[in-house]
């Protein structure tokens, strides 16, 4: 029986391979605070920045909703540590908005915050990588403080996002806005086409329907996507495995005979 074990290993190893490319993973550690630091004391530009950069309406929903632009803000003061903005346009954010305003206050902050990332993350660093699991500034586990991630590559001059693991890339980067310099805020700003969902929302009104389906037609299995041809395909070969081995071992046994 050894045959059929070590056919299915010699499989499952060739479809490993397959599946991932060279490039190494790379899984960021949360930024700590770096102390005290008060929206009030940001420039007054943060938001005006995003607005001309293409995501306004985006600005707006952080300027208006509790705490997000004081999260947002404290980041980019002296000491703050520096900003990354993963900033939905105008178009996403204006499809978006009817479930925006039906969520649950502590959704919305969330969904808000889960677009920020403490620290500069420009698209040069991404690039040596497969993808980069980056922190952002929503919490995952509140006991833990353990933040929620973001995966982002850049390959061949296309930043794509997914924002849950396993899912489907659900957006692009349009353009990268840096205004960091010695006078200037430590912001980093990347215009993305679409507004990143997680699939389950803790607040009453989240229904994480846009994240639904993202592994329709696999098997989420392993922290991976499985296609469920895949899935058929090993069985299939477990089988063929199965009884060529037993033929084998059926000739074997008549050749001794003989």
């Amino acid at each position: 029986m050894a045959a059929p074990v070590l056919l299915l290993g010699l499989l499952l190893i060739a479809s490993a391979a397959t599946a991932h490319d060279e490039l190494p993973h790379l899984e960021l550690p949360a930024t700590l605070d770096s102390g005290p630091a008060h929206g009030s004391d940001a420039p007054q530009g943060l938001m005006d920045i995003m607005s001309v950069s293409g995501c306004g309406r985006f600005a707006a929903l952080v300027a208006a909703t509790p705490n997000a632009s004081d999260i947002f803000e404290q980041r980019v003061v002296a000491g703050g540590g520096g900003l990354t903005v993963f900033c939905p346009d105008d178009k996403a954010v204006a499809g978006f908005a009817p479930t925006f305003l039906a969520l649950a206050d502590t959704d919305r902050l969330n969904v808000l915050l889960h677009h920020g990332a403490a620290g500069r993350y420009v698209r040069a660093q991404l690039a040596g990588f497969r993808w980069v699991a980056v922190p952002t500034l929503a919490v995952a586990d509140a006991a833990t403080g353990e933040a929620q991630t973001v995966l982002v590559r850049e390959h061949n001059g296309t930043m794509r996002l997914w924002p849950t693991w396993p899912a489907e890339s659900v957006a692009r980067v349009r353009k990268t806005v840096d205004s960091s310099s010695e006078e200037a805020p430590l912001l980093v700003l990347h215009v993305i086409d679409a507004v990143l969902l997680r699939k389950k929302l803790d607040g009453a009104g989240g229904d994480g329907a846009a994240a639904a389906g993202a592994c329709s037609g696999r098997l989420g299995w392993l922290h991976m996507c499985i296609p469920v041809w895949v899935v058929l395909l090993w069985v299939f070969v477990v089988i063929v495995s199965f009884f060529a081995g037993m033929l084998m071992q059926s000739w074997w046994g008549s050749m001794k005979d003989e």
